[in-house]
């Protein structure tokens, strides 16, 4: 089968690969979509510390059953959760496996979706619904992400909201905070082709050099450590920033300002399986709104065009297509 390999350095590659044996109790599935992101660039840049040469990437995966699985038969439309949890820290054992103390992903630790065929652990399949668009549930994985931090800000209805950053997550955070009743919603962007995207999905665009107190909550999408001493600027007394964008490590915040004006900060990550179940319906429900976050669809083939349009910035989001598109 073909694959896209990250093959060392800054070199991507397409591979003839063998096809995934399934171990047991693992599964089998024909990739129909499998979306790049953020990390697919940091790995192929030799940014990640855990990926590894040679590895197959793509995390944000759809596609079919080659085989039944329990009441799923064979070419069932299914999302795959990326998530590998060690199931014994003590997060894990509470419960909250996106926060495993050793939380990995397929495509990171292990050869991912960026491929005609990927095997998986059979309880993370996700049943689609009959006659979904595979395309637009393409976008489920990062979707949940988005899901989760409007859960996790506490947005009431009425909310003013703010989102800094217009990539693919902050564009996906903002239509989740106007789903979930936010009275406004603006968002900052410095790339001109990204505030554009923001545009198309009828976003008002407010001067990201001159923070001011708009907001209800914030929704951090950068982590960028040039915008973590400013966040708190954002937001009303008494408002809340949720931080999103994954920070390189310890960056400054204005912790003065939190205190006296009562500011709550709110961390994120991942998605839990209520959150992925949520994407899932907000895609077979609001699909349209989010099809300009797509920019690209290409075959498996255009994988290193990809990721090097995605570092240059002319694409926003792009997905592989496989052949259970």
């Amino acid at each position: 089968m073909q694959a896209v390999v990250w093959a060392g350095e800054s070199k991507v590659e397409v591979r003839d690969l063998p096809v995934p044996e399934p171990p047991p109790q693992w599964t089998l599935v024909d990739v129909a979509y499998a979306g790049l992101c953020g990390t697919d660039l940091h790995i192929c840049h030799n940014e990640h510390p855990r990926a590894k040469p040679g590895l197959v990437i793509g995390h944000e995966l759809v596609g079919r059953l080659t085989s039944p699985l329990g009441e799923l038969r064979a070419g069932a439309p299914v999302f795959i959760n990326p998530l590998l949890w060690c199931g014994i820290c003590p997060s894990c054992r509470l419960g909250r496996y996106h926060i495993c103390h050793r939380l990995g992903l397929i495509g990171i630790d292990m050869n991912g979706g960026a491929a005609e065929a990927v095997a998986v652990p059979e309880d993370h399949i996700l049943a689609l619904p009959a006659g979904v668009d595979m395309r637009r549930a393409a976008l489920v994985e990062p979707l949940s992400v988005a899901v989760r931090a409007v859960r996790r800000s506490g947005m009431r209805l009425g909310d003013r909201v703010h989102v800094l950053g217009a990539g693919p997550m902050g564009l996906l955070v903002a239509s989740c905070a106007r789903l979930g009743g936010a009275s406004e919603v603006t968002i900052s962007e410095v790339s001109p082709g990204r505030a554009r995207a923001a545009q198309a999905l009828g976003l008002s665009l407010v001067d990201h050099d001159s923070p001011q107190p708009i907001a209800d909550v914030l929704f951090d999408c950068t982590g960028h450590p040039a915008v973590s001493p400013t966040v708190s600027r954002w937001v009303l007394p008494g408002g809340l920033v949720t931080v999103i964008g994954a920070y390189p490590g310890v960056v400054p915040v204005n912790l003065q300002d939190v205190m006296f004006r009562e500011i709550s900060i709110v961390g994120t990550r991942v998605y839990s399986l209520e959150d992925i179940a949520a994407a899932i319906s907000v895609v077979e429900r609001e699909g349209p709104t989010l099809d300009p976050v797509v920019t690209a669809v290409v075959p498996l083939t255009e994988g290193p065009w990809a990721i090097s349009a995605l570092q240059a910035g002319s694409e926003l989001k792009v997905l592989l297509k496989g052949p259970a598109a």
